[in-house]
Parts: C-alpha cells; sequence; structure tokens
C-alpha cells in the first residue's frame, strides 16, 4: 500500500474519543471498587491502595478498560469502510498511551485529592494491573480493527 492512501492520525477525534473512554472508566472503576468495598463491608480507616476490595476490583481493571476503549475506538472509526491498514490503530493507540500515562499522573500522583496515590503506590503497589490496564489502552484500537475485519469477513461483506 503506498503512502498517499494511508490516513493519519485524526487529532481532534482521538482527542475527544480519549476523553469519552478516560472519564467513562474512570467512573466505571470507581463505581465497582466503592460497590466492592461497601459490599465487604471495608473500614474507612484502611488506606485505599491496601483495601481488600480495590485489591480484588483492580484485578477486574484491565476487563473493564477493554470493555470501555474497544467501543471507544469504533467511536473513533466510525463511519469508515474496511479498514485495511492497522497503523492508523496503532498511532491512536500510542497517542492514548501517552495521555493515559500524563493524566493518571497528573490526577492520581500530582494533584493531591481522596484517591489520589504516591508515585510509589501507583507505579508499583499497582503492579502488575496498572501495566495491564496501560497495555490495553494501547491495544484496543488494533483489537478493534482486527475484530471489526474478523466479523465483516465472516459475515461476506
Amino acid at each position: 500500500m503506498n503512502q498517499s492512501t494511508v490516513k493519519s492520525l485524526q487529532l481532534g477525534r482521538a482527542l475527544w474519543t480519549f476523553v469519552v473512554a478516560y472519564v467513562a472508566i474512570t467512573i466505571v472503576a470507581t463505581v465497582f471498587s466503592i460497590a466492592l468495598e461497601q459490599a465487604m463491608h471495608v473500614p474507612a480507616t484502611v488506606p485505599p491502595v491496601e483495601s481488600p476490595a480495590y485489591r480484588m476490583a483492580e484485578r477486574f481493571f484491565p476487563a473493564m478498560n477493554l470493555l470501555v476503549w474497544m467501543p471507544v475506538a469504533g467511536l473513533y472509526f466510525k463511519g469508515r469502510g474496511r479498514i485495511e491498514d492497522t497503523r492508523e490503530a496503532k498511532l491512536l493507540g500510542a497517542f492514548w498511551l501517552v495521555l493515559a500515562i500524563v493524566v493518571d499522573y497528573v490526577g492520581f500522583v500530582l494533584i493531591k485529592n481522596p484517591i489520589s496515590l504516591s508515585p510509589h503506590d501507583f507505579y508499583i503497589g499497582q503492579f502488575p494491573w496498572i501495566y495491564l490496564i496501560y497495555l490495553v489502552v494501547f491495544a484496543s484500537p488494533w483489537c478493534y480493527v482486527v475484530l471489526r475485519r474478523k466479523l465483516s469477513s465472516s459475515s461476506g461483506e
């Protein structure tokens, strides 16, 4: 495929879809964690990162992220025909990954708030879950494109 047929990343669309996915997964994961804390009757005195409910919840976060980021990748690619090249999906994943790392650092480490963590707790204490989440953020546009291709080819389009 020659370079003139490869579309470049649509930055505006990539940015607004990032915001949609990031806000959605933040709400979903937070509500899930709080619901588990209430169901497990975790005392408020337990630090969030040490809470048994949070420890259980974080195991579900990579799958939750996949279930949010893949459909949002669908919003990014909406209205297009068959996507022959995965380069744009990889660019989108890289763009989203960089934004997620920066926003996570600013929102959960740098700015002190009730759910902020120290750098050690965020990057070491949440191992391996935070890195699996970052992998999902990066791979979800590619996963969407591949899944869309498979579904299109199986339906005869």
